[in-house]
């Protein structure tokens, strides 16, 4: 017998005896609540048996509370899982009861309701930007369901959407191999189901796919990536019919992740064309997401934007950072802060410096708000906006002359953005050794604004710090090497300055030696400016001749 006939049967005779027909045609409404089809009008039908199950539990609860509760959260967890247009806000309140009502439950479907209210209240904590809260609920969701052992295929099913929804947390958070670890698990999960439950289950195995392929790529694993993605395609070509707006949600982040793949194995054309996949995608469909506003479609922006950049189409480039940054305002927070701070290099870059200002002044609020509850994510981004007020504060723009030392950009002069930048990635770096390139950029920042300041001497021991990061960081990564050079270039400029000619000469000789190297990943330009730097200093010790050959190679390398 089908759903809906239980239904229209059961009614009159709840009707008739509520306490002792109520409870079944709840869950029968419940059930109902819980089919997904490709019919017209399917949220609706199933938002309505959902309330018409939260309305006949309330009464039963009324009734007999002793008896009917983990009935009433059940109904509200199926009501909650409806996706629709009510605020996050009004869903989390919800969850929140149900959960009150199983929380110290010991029979498994009250341990089953519980796991599932968790595991959505962990989603709709993501959507607020709540990473650390959602982490945690997801966490708890899992204890729930080891509780509630053995599962059922479904439920085994539904505990994958909690790995998911961990691995969501950890991504925000940071915490890569986390995310790599659940991602996985979620995956041997979905494979170990029978298929007519994978066939089931098939938006929850795609989604599954998509995100640990993109565990795998932040981990360096990027052929292993596009394989498992090649793998997916045709699922998520049946979810995007079958459930356009999560399918198509879905085959973006497939997209995006398949972007980051092809750039990182210098696949630049392909990495642009898979991003802009990824934005057409998202379009048609940004105003049906419930409680989305638009974050995705912000992201696939960013990063079409900026390989629109790298593949010398700036003018395109910076239109899809700007509308990157009108998307995520709809919803502010972690997407609006990537999006500003991914505009303001871009257009720093083209010279667009009057447009630049603004974007800090919008950014560094931001920031300074939510550090202490997001540090893992606004931190970092806080450092590299007040690395971007250094940076306008030293360099000249246009044929315009930098501006007077003691300026405020953004509220802001040029050596307090960079203490602050400082001390910020310090903090980061105790933490987490993964940030001593943000703390070295940090310190190089600081330095040009301190020299223009007229502190020499502070100027050169914020480069010694910064150049023995980047010398660690060269010893790992030879491609940091280019950095190593300028940042040696700078501190031999100051230390001349301070008339510490030996240690100068070293540090220039030093620069160019990282400079010459062929994973220096320097222009031949700037090869040159640090062998006259070499001459310069050769000069004031007076080794003439070859300070003349170290300009006569700057020359041949200027020429070619």
């Amino acid at each position: 017998m089908s759903v809906v006939v239980r239904i229209a049967l059961l009614r009159p005779m709840a009707r008739l005896d509520p306490l002792g027909w109520g409870p079944r045609l709840a869950e029968a409404l419940i059930t109902r609540s819980q089919v997904v089809s490709g019919l017209r009008d399917e949220t609706a039908r199933r938002t309505t048996a959902a309330e018409e199950a939260v309305a006949l539990c309330r009464r039963l609860v009324a009734e007999r509370p002793d008896r009917h509760r983990t009935a009433l959260a059940r109904a509200l967890v199926a009501r909650a899982g409806v996706p629709d247009v009510r605020p996050t806000t009004a869903i989390i309140a919800e969850l929140t009861e149900a959960i009150g009502y199983v929380e110290g439950s010991s029979d498994r479907l009250g341990l089953v309701a519980l796991a599932t209210a968790r595991t959505l209240l962990a989603q709709h904590r993501s959507q607020l930007g709540e990473a650390r809260e959602a982490l945690t609920s997801t966490r708890l969701a899992l204890r729930a369901w080891a509780g509630a052992e053995p599962l059922t295929a479904d439920d085994r099913a539904r505990r994958i959407v909690t790995l998911l929804a961990a691995g969501e947390g950890a991504t925000a958070l940071g915490r890569h191999d986390e995310a790599l670890d659940v991602r996985r698990q979620a995956w041997d999960a979905y494979r170990a189901l029978p298929w007519r439950y994978r066939f089931r289950w098939k938006a929850a195995g795609a989604n599954t796919a998509v995100n640990l392929a993109f565990s795998m790529a932040v981990n360096g694993r990027h052929r292993d990536a596009l394989e498992l993605l090649t793998a997916s395609a045709a699922d998520l070509e049946v979810l995007r019919s079958v459930t356009p707006v999560p399918g198509h949600r879905v085959s973006a982040d497939a997209l995006l992740a398949e972007s980051h793949c092809r750039q990182a194995l210098g696949e630049v054309e392909a990495a642009e064309r898979a991003a802009a996949g990824a934005v057409d995608l998202l379009r048609p469909w940004v105003d049906q997401t419930p409680g989305v506003r638009g974050s995705g479609l912000a992201k696939a922006l960013r990063a079409h934007g900026s390989l629109l950049l790298e593949t010398g189409r700036p003018d395109e480039g910076l239109a899809r950072l700007a509308e990157a940054v009108e998307v995520a305002r709809d919803g502010g927070g972690v997407p609006l802060a990537r999006a500003l701070m991914a505009l303001v290099p871009a257009r720093m870059t083209v010279g667009a410096w009057d447009d630049v200002e603004p974007l800090l002044e919008e950014l560094l609020p931001l920031c300074r708000q939510r550090a202490d509850d997001l540090p893992e994510v606004f931190r970092p981004l806080l450092v590299q906006g007040l690395c971007a007020v250094t940076v306008m504060s030293a360099f000249k723009r246009g044929d315009e002359d930098p501006p007077p030392p003691g300026t405020r950009i953004a509220g802001m002069t040029g050596t307090a953005a960079g203490r602050e930048a400082v001390e910020l990635a310090r903090s980061l770096v105790a933490g987490q050794p993964t940030y001593r390139g943000l703390l070295s950029a940090a310190l190089f920042g600081l330095e040009r604004a301190l020299n223009r300041s007229g502190d020499v001497a502070g100027a050169a021991e914020a480069l010694r710090e910064c150049v023995a990061l980047r010398r660690e960081l060269a010893d790992e990564d030879p491609a940091h090497r280019a950095g190593l050079s300028q940042a040696l270039g700078n501190l031999g400029n100051r230390l001349d300055a301070l008339g510490r000619l030996d240690e100068a000469y070293d540090a220039h000789r030093e620069s160019v030696e990282q400079a010459r190297a062929a994973d220096g990943g320097l222009p031949p330009a700037e090869v040159a400016d640090a062998l006259r730097n070499l001459a310069a200093s050769l000069a004031a010790l007076g080794r003439l001749d070859e300070a003349g050959r170290a300009l006569a190679e700057a020359d041949r390398l200027v020429a070619t």
